[in-house]
C-alpha cells in the first residue's frame, strides 16, 4: 500500500506562508509556464497558500491535500478557493482534466517510490499541458556529506553502535536497505527521498512525462541547510543571509547543482 507522510499545518501561519510566494522559485517558474485559460491543479497544496496566491492573481486553480483538518480550515477563511481533501495517488477528476499541474515537494514522501504518484499526475494532465514538479534535490554538498558521514558516523558516540551497545542504548540501523533513493534522514522513521538530477529526470521519463527543463532552484534554502546560521537566519518563513551568506550563495549558484535545496522539472504530456 502506498502511503505518504502527513503534514500537520497551522492556520495561524497562512499569511507568513502567503507572503512568502513572490519569493518562492517554484511558484515564480509556475507564473512563468502555467496557462492562465485553463484549469491547474495543485497536487498536495498543504494550507493552500499558493492557490489563493495564484487564485488573486486570475488563475483558475484548485487543490488537493491529504490533511482533511486544514483544507476546512482554509476554506472557512477564504470560502471562494477551490480546495478538497484527497490523495494524490487517486485524484477525483477524470483524465486529461487540467492544463497545468504543479506540485511542489509532494511525491518524494512515498517510501515506495515516485511512480504512483507521478503516473496519476500524467493521467489527469493534458495533451501538451505543462506540471511543474520539484523535489528535494541530492545536490553535490549533501552527496560530499552522505559520504563523509557513512564513514565517520563511527566517531559520533550517539551513532556509533559498539558505544551505543555499552550504554543498552538501541541499535540505529542506517536508511538503505528496501529504499529506492537517498532517504532523509539517514537514521529513524522515513521522511523524504533526496534525489540526484539524473534519478530525479529518469523518474519522470519512466511515468511518460517529456522534459523541457531541469532547473536547480531554492539556493538560499540550501544555504542555510546545508551551512547553517553562519551565513543564513530563518524566522518566520523568511530567509535573512548575512554578507557573507549573499556572497557565497551567489559564487556557488553559478555551479549548477551545488547546494540548491529543491529540483524542478518542467513537464508535458
Amino acid at each position: 500500500m502506498h502511503t505518504s507522510i502527513r503534514f500537520d499545518w497551522n492556520i495561524e501561519e497562512f499569511d507568513l506562508l502567503l507572503d512568502c510566494c513572490h519569493r518562492d522559485d517554484g511558484v515564480r517558474l509556475a507564473l512563468q509556464y502555467l496557462p492562465k485559460d485553463q484549469p491547474i491543479l495543485e497536487a498536495g497544496c498543504g494550507t493552500g497558500r499558493v492557490v489563493k496566491f495564484m487564485h488573486d492573481l486570475g488563475y483558475i486553480i484548485e487543490g488537493i491535500e491529504l490533511n482533511e483538518e486544514i483544507v476546512q480550515q482554509v476554506k472557512q477563511l477564504y470560502p471562494e478557493l477551490r480546495l478538497f481533501s484527497g490523495d494524490i495517488l487517486n485524484i477525483p477528476r477524470n483524465d486529461h482534466s487540467y492544463g497545468g499541474i504543479i506540485s511542489f515537494g509532494v511525491v518524494e514522501h512515498f517510501p515506495e517510490g515516485l511512480q504512483r504518484p507521478l503516473a496519476e499526475l500524467y493521467r489527469v494532465l493534458k495533451p501538451g499541458g505543462i506540471a511543474i514538479i520539484t523535489v528535494p534535490s541530492l545536490n553535490r554538498v549533501r552527496q560530499i556529506k552522505y559520504v563523509l558521514e557513512k564513514y565517520l558516523s563511527c566517531l559520533h558516540p550517539r551513532k556509533n553502535n559498539m558505544i551505543r551497545k555499552l550504554f543498552g542504548k538501541k541499535q540505529l540501523q542506517r536508511n538503505t536497505h528496501g529504499f529506492k533513493f537517498y532517504v532523509f534522514p539517514q537514521f529513524g522513521k522515513f521522511f523524504e527521498y533526496r534525489l540526484t538530477p539524473r534519478e530525479f529526470e529518469r523518474e519522470c521519463m519512466k511515468a511518460h512525462f517529456n522534459i523541457l527543463h531541469s532547473i536547480p532552484i531554492s539556493h538560499i534554502d540550501g544555504l542555510y541547510h546545508e551551512f547553517g546560521t553562519m551565513f543564513c537566519q530563518f524566522r518566520n518563513w523568511k530567509f535573512y543571509p548575512n554578507r557573507a551568506g549573499k556572497f557565497l550563495n551567489t559564487v556557488l549558484t553559478r555551479i549548477a547543482f551545488f547546494h540548491n535545496h529543491m529540483h524542478a522539472l518542467i513537464l508535458t504530456k
